[in-house]
Protein backbone atom coordinates (compact mmCIF):
# COMPACT_ATOMS: atom_id res chain seq x y z
CA UNK A 1 0.00 0.00 0.00
CA UNK A 2 2.96 2.29 1.32
CA UNK A 3 4.51 1.96 -2.36
CA UNK A 4 1.10 2.30 -4.27
CA UNK A 5 0.73 5.54 -2.55
CA UNK A 6 4.58 6.74 -3.57
CA UNK A 7 3.61 6.07 -7.07
CA UNK A 8 0.35 7.84 -7.22
CA UNK A 9 1.97 11.02 -5.51
CA UNK A 10 5.12 10.75 -7.93
CA UNK A 11 2.50 10.38 -10.86
CA UNK A 12 -0.19 13.02 -9.81
CA UNK A 13 2.99 15.52 -8.78
CA UNK A 14 5.21 15.46 -11.79
CA UNK A 15 1.62 15.23 -14.46
CA UNK A 16 0.21 18.25 -12.77
CA UNK A 17 4.14 20.24 -13.46
CA UNK A 18 4.49 18.69 -16.78
CA UNK A 19 0.94 19.83 -17.46
CA UNK A 20 0.28 16.95 -21.11
CA UNK A 21 -3.31 18.42 -21.33
CA UNK A 22 -2.59 22.20 -20.76
CA UNK A 23 0.32 22.17 -23.09
CA UNK A 24 -1.91 21.09 -26.16
CA UNK A 25 -2.84 24.39 -26.88
CA UNK A 26 0.95 25.17 -26.87
CA UNK A 27 2.36 22.48 -28.97
CA UNK A 28 0.01 22.87 -31.61
CA UNK A 29 0.86 26.44 -32.07
CA UNK A 30 4.72 25.65 -31.93
CA UNK A 31 4.07 23.08 -34.67
CA UNK A 32 1.20 24.34 -36.56
CA UNK A 33 3.29 25.29 -39.86
CA UNK A 34 4.76 22.24 -39.87
CA UNK A 35 4.01 18.93 -41.99
CA UNK A 36 2.46 15.87 -39.88
CA UNK A 37 6.17 14.04 -39.87
CA UNK A 38 8.30 17.15 -38.98
CA UNK A 39 5.59 17.33 -36.35
CA UNK A 40 5.75 13.72 -35.45
CA UNK A 41 9.29 14.15 -35.49
CA UNK A 42 9.57 16.75 -32.84
CA UNK A 43 7.19 14.85 -30.49
CA UNK A 44 9.63 11.62 -30.24
CA UNK A 45 12.24 13.87 -29.46
CA UNK A 46 11.34 16.52 -27.07
CA UNK A 47 9.71 13.71 -24.86
CA UNK A 48 12.11 10.92 -25.50
CA UNK A 49 14.75 14.41 -24.12
CA UNK A 50 12.44 15.27 -21.30
CA UNK A 51 11.92 11.53 -20.16
CA UNK A 52 15.63 10.74 -20.04
CA UNK A 53 16.85 14.30 -18.35
CA UNK A 54 14.07 14.11 -15.58
CA UNK A 55 15.41 10.13 -14.61
CA UNK A 56 19.01 11.12 -15.06
CA UNK A 57 17.98 14.01 -12.64
CA UNK A 58 16.21 11.89 -10.22
CA UNK A 59 18.76 9.43 -9.73
CA UNK A 60 21.44 11.41 -10.41
CA UNK A 61 20.66 14.70 -8.37
CA UNK A 62 21.96 14.17 -5.53
CA UNK A 63 25.49 13.94 -6.88
CA UNK A 64 24.66 17.55 -7.87
CA UNK A 65 23.42 18.27 -4.40
CA UNK A 66 26.85 16.92 -2.61
CA UNK A 67 29.19 19.23 -5.26
CA UNK A 68 27.19 22.20 -4.05
CA UNK A 69 26.36 21.25 -0.68
CA UNK A 70 23.06 21.86 -1.06
CA UNK A 71 20.64 19.78 1.97
CA UNK A 72 17.31 18.18 1.01
CA UNK A 73 15.26 20.86 3.09
CA UNK A 74 17.32 23.61 1.06
CA UNK A 75 15.95 21.74 -1.93
CA UNK A 76 12.52 21.27 -1.06
CA UNK A 77 12.23 25.38 -0.20
CA UNK A 78 13.56 25.85 -3.19
CA UNK A 79 11.89 23.93 -5.18
CA UNK A 80 8.32 24.67 -3.62
CA UNK A 81 9.11 28.28 -4.27
CA UNK A 82 9.78 27.68 -8.41
CA UNK A 83 6.70 25.10 -8.41
CA UNK A 84 4.34 28.12 -6.89
CA UNK A 85 5.83 30.33 -9.45
CA UNK A 86 5.04 27.84 -11.98
CA UNK A 87 1.75 27.49 -10.51
CA UNK A 88 1.00 31.35 -10.67
CA UNK A 89 2.36 31.39 -14.16
CA UNK A 90 -0.33 28.25 -15.17
CA UNK A 91 -3.33 30.72 -13.70
CA UNK A 92 -1.90 33.80 -15.30
CA UNK A 93 -1.55 31.80 -19.11
CA UNK A 94 1.74 30.70 -19.05
CA UNK A 95 2.52 33.76 -20.42
CA UNK A 96 6.41 33.75 -19.93
CA UNK A 97 6.39 30.41 -21.58
CA UNK A 98 4.14 31.61 -24.64
CA UNK A 99 6.96 34.24 -24.69
CA UNK A 100 10.01 32.03 -25.30
CA UNK A 101 8.02 29.87 -27.23
CA UNK A 102 7.69 32.57 -29.59
CA UNK A 103 10.90 33.98 -29.51
CA UNK A 104 12.54 29.97 -30.44
CA UNK A 105 9.88 29.92 -33.27
CA UNK A 106 11.45 32.94 -34.75
CA UNK A 107 15.03 31.36 -35.33
CA UNK A 108 14.91 27.77 -34.71
CA UNK A 109 14.80 25.15 -36.80
CA UNK A 110 12.58 21.57 -36.92
CA UNK A 111 14.94 19.61 -34.33
CA UNK A 112 16.23 22.19 -32.08
CA UNK A 113 12.60 23.50 -31.71
CA UNK A 114 12.40 19.94 -30.30
CA UNK A 115 15.21 20.91 -27.30
CA UNK A 116 13.82 24.23 -26.48
CA UNK A 117 11.02 25.19 -25.75
CA UNK A 118 9.52 22.51 -26.35
CA UNK A 119 11.34 19.75 -23.90
CA UNK A 120 12.86 22.57 -21.96
CA UNK A 121 11.55 24.30 -20.24
CA UNK A 122 7.58 23.47 -21.88
CA UNK A 123 7.23 20.12 -20.44
CA UNK A 124 10.74 19.56 -18.35
CA UNK A 125 11.04 22.59 -16.55
CA UNK A 126 13.08 23.78 -13.39
CA UNK A 127 9.81 22.64 -11.17
CA UNK A 128 10.00 19.46 -12.89
CA UNK A 129 13.31 18.33 -12.05
CA UNK A 130 13.20 19.86 -8.69
CA UNK A 131 10.25 16.99 -8.22
CA UNK A 132 12.01 14.49 -9.43
CA UNK A 133 15.01 14.96 -6.88
CA UNK A 134 12.46 15.47 -3.84
CA UNK A 135 10.58 12.45 -4.74
CA UNK A 136 13.61 9.99 -5.69
CA UNK A 137 15.05 11.17 -2.13
CA UNK A 138 12.29 9.95 -0.32
CA UNK A 139 13.06 6.10 -0.45
CA UNK A 140 15.20 3.28 -1.53
CA UNK A 141 15.52 1.40 -4.88
CA UNK A 142 11.96 0.31 -5.06
CA UNK A 143 10.74 3.97 -4.50
CA UNK A 144 13.24 4.98 -7.39
CA UNK A 145 12.04 2.46 -9.58
CA UNK A 146 8.41 3.38 -9.37
CA UNK A 147 9.62 6.67 -10.21
CA UNK A 148 11.47 6.21 -12.88
CA UNK A 149 7.85 4.16 -14.19
CA UNK A 150 5.74 7.30 -13.25
CA UNK A 151 8.05 9.93 -15.43
CA UNK A 152 7.23 6.98 -18.08
CA UNK A 153 3.55 6.83 -17.79
CA UNK A 154 3.58 10.60 -17.72
CA UNK A 155 5.83 11.31 -20.65
CA UNK A 156 3.43 8.42 -22.58
CA UNK A 157 0.79 10.79 -22.15
CA UNK A 158 2.37 13.93 -23.34
CA UNK A 159 3.33 11.56 -26.17
CA UNK A 160 -0.79 10.58 -26.51
CA UNK A 161 -1.58 14.03 -26.72
CA UNK A 162 0.74 14.87 -29.23
CA UNK A 163 -0.42 12.15 -31.31
CA UNK A 164 -4.22 13.49 -31.08
CA UNK A 165 -3.77 16.96 -30.36
CA UNK A 166 -5.80 17.85 -32.60
CA UNK A 167 -9.03 15.91 -32.01
CA UNK A 168 -8.37 16.47 -28.43
CA UNK A 169 -8.58 20.49 -28.92
CA UNK A 170 -11.07 20.03 -31.15
CA UNK A 171 -13.24 18.32 -28.31
CA UNK A 172 -12.06 20.43 -25.16
CA UNK A 173 -11.79 23.75 -27.58
CA UNK A 174 -9.05 26.56 -26.01
CA UNK A 175 -10.88 27.37 -23.45
CA UNK A 176 -11.29 24.10 -21.95
CA UNK A 177 -7.44 23.11 -22.13
CA UNK A 178 -6.85 26.40 -20.38
CA UNK A 179 -9.72 25.59 -17.82
CA UNK A 180 -7.88 21.85 -17.33
CA UNK A 181 -4.64 23.49 -16.93
CA UNK A 182 -5.74 26.29 -14.42
CA UNK A 183 -7.78 23.65 -12.67
CA UNK A 184 -4.47 21.44 -12.27
CA UNK A 185 -2.20 25.04 -11.47
CA UNK A 186 -4.44 24.93 -8.04
CA UNK A 187 -3.52 21.81 -7.32
CA UNK A 188 0.46 22.47 -8.08
CA UNK A 189 0.47 25.36 -5.63
CA UNK A 190 -0.90 23.26 -3.19
CA UNK A 191 2.14 20.75 -3.46
CA UNK A 192 4.20 23.81 -3.68
CA UNK A 193 3.41 24.75 -0.07
CA UNK A 194 3.78 21.55 1.28
CA UNK A 195 7.26 21.28 -0.03
CA UNK A 196 7.83 24.64 1.76
CA UNK A 197 6.61 23.81 4.60
CA UNK A 198 8.26 20.90 4.64
CA UNK A 199 11.71 22.48 4.32
CA UNK A 200 11.35 24.89 6.56
CA UNK A 201 10.42 21.99 9.24
CA UNK A 202 13.47 20.65 8.37
CA UNK A 203 15.39 23.64 8.50
CA UNK A 204 14.24 24.56 12.13
CA UNK A 205 14.50 21.34 13.39
CA UNK A 206 17.95 21.54 11.90
CA UNK A 207 19.11 25.39 14.10
CA UNK A 208 17.56 23.84 17.26
CA UNK A 209 20.42 20.75 17.00
CA UNK A 210 22.90 23.37 16.80
CA UNK A 211 22.03 25.43 19.44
Amino acid sequence: MEYISYFLTAFTTLFIIVDPMGNIPMFIALTERLDDEARERISKKSTAIGASLLILMGLGGWAVMDFFRITLDGLKIAGGIMLFIVSIDILLGKRSREYLAQKSLESADIDSLAVFPIALPLYTGPGAITAAIVLASEGGFVERFLLILAILVVYTTVRLTHKYSAGIIRLLGKSGSDIIARVMAIFLAAIAVEYVSDGLAGKLVELRGLK
